[in-house]
């Protein structure tokens, strides 16, 4: 991360400057902590089939 100075009236203020690099690592991050968070998440309903071609299979004939 690289700083800039803001120029006030009379002081000098450093300011936090995201590349755009920094900016994808957050994005990144921030995705996988959705996706591990979500892992698993029917893992244990019965009315689900287990294969997921199945799954969407079923889930597709309800829109025919």
């Amino acid at each position: 991360m690289s700083t800039v100075t803001k120029e006030a009236d009379t002081q000098a203020e450093p300011l936090a400057v995201s590349t755009s690099e920094d900016l994808l690592k957050h994005a990144r991050a921030r995705r996988l902590a959705a996706l591990k968070a979500a892992e698993g998440l029917w893992k244990d309903r019965p009315d689900i089939p287990k294969d997921g071609v199945k799954a969407q299979d079923l889930l597709r004939s309800e829109w025919q």
